[in-house]
């Protein structure tokens, strides 16, 4: 029988877990979703995990096996999407650090929605993390709806697709983004996606392999890029009116109180135009910038639709 649902899980370097948490996914679906496929995407693994995952996927029917040879976990993602037999996929971690009931809930809702969020952020106790690791969630969420204009409480959490709808987006999105899975609901909110989140409990069972400084730096450069027009725009407007109204200014002090030639401080008054001149750069700057922006958006588009 063809699998209800798709869990995508990426694994890489979880030999110490993986064996055990598999079993244990499979328990909870053999008695919640018995049509049901686990889809191990390996990506670049230095321990023992490809092996493991081999193992899993020769020992059970309802787990498949994909290995990639870099670590990416955007490439895990897009290998297990398109591998994935059902319709509905489910993107779950191997750590089981998130409330496992998201996945029959989330099923259930893609019977009615396109994308289904698992948010850790729509109530005050739903995340069990370490405090500065809360904190920084909830900076770097704020900055995503002012920079992208969207609702979204959380999306790096689990998610759940129809998977004929995301295959149609996940191109857009270039891999080598840190910030990819936020960058593809965002695709999926611009193409008129049906979106709802969900609560979701995540408790952290083991340190995070990567410095929490260092991941604030990947996914802020990566922000900011992904948002250079409206950066642009934030910065050169402000300067380009200053720079206009210090030269209104400036010209009617000349006009009120000076008759001697030149302007009655000529260094306030090159200041101005500097101010002027400045913010216009930038701001044809950040106007390109969106131009390029969008031809890759609409080229992504293009290319997605041949392809299919």
């Amino acid at each position: 029988m063809e699998p209800e649902v798709s869990i995508i899980i990426p694994v890489h370097n979880e030999a110490a877990v993986l064996r055990r948490n598999t079993e244990l996914l499979r328990e909870y679906l053999n008695r919640e979703l018995p049509r049901h496929e686990i889809i191990l995407c390996e990506n670049g693994s230095s321990d023992e995990t490809a092996r493991i995952a081999e193992e899993l996927a020769a020992e059970f029917d309802d787990v498949e096996f994909l290995t990639l040879p870099a670590p990416s976990l955007p490439e895990a993602l897009k290998a297990g999407f398109k591998a994935a037999r059902a319709e509905k996929v489910v993107y779950y971690p191997i750590d089981l650090s998130v409330d496992i009931d998201f996945i029959p809930a989330s099923v259930e809702l893609l019977d009615e929605f396109d994308v289904v969020i698992g948010s850790k952020r729509l109530a005050a106790d739903l995340d069990q993390r370490p405090l500065a690791r809360r904190i920084s969630s909830r900076a770097y969420h704020g900055l995503v709806r002012r920079f992208f204009g969207v609702e979204l409480t959380d999306t790096t959490c689990v998610k759940a697709y129809r998977r004929e709808r995301i295959l149609g987006i996940i191109d857009r999105v270039p891999t080598a983004s840190r910030i990819f899975e936020t960058e593809l609901l965002v695709e999926a909110q611009r193409d008129g996606f049906e979106i709802v989140e969900i609560p979701v409990r995540v408790e952290e069972y083991r340190q995070s392999r990567e410095g929490l400084g260092k991941k604030i730096q990947g996914k802020l450069e990566d922000l900011l890029s992904a948002r250079l027009d409206l950066i642009s725009l934030y910065v050169g407007a402000p300067l380009f009116l200053g720079g206009v109204l210090a030269m209104l200014y400036l010209i009617l002090e000349k006009l009120m109180f000076s008759s001697q030639a030149g302007f009655m401080n000529p260094y306030a008054f090159l200041l101005s135009m500097l101010l002027v001149i400045s913010g216009f750069q930038i701001i044809t700057f950040g106007l390109l910038t969106n131009l390029i922006l969008q031809i890759r958006r609409e080229l992504a588009r293009a290319v997605g639709g041949e392809n299919r």
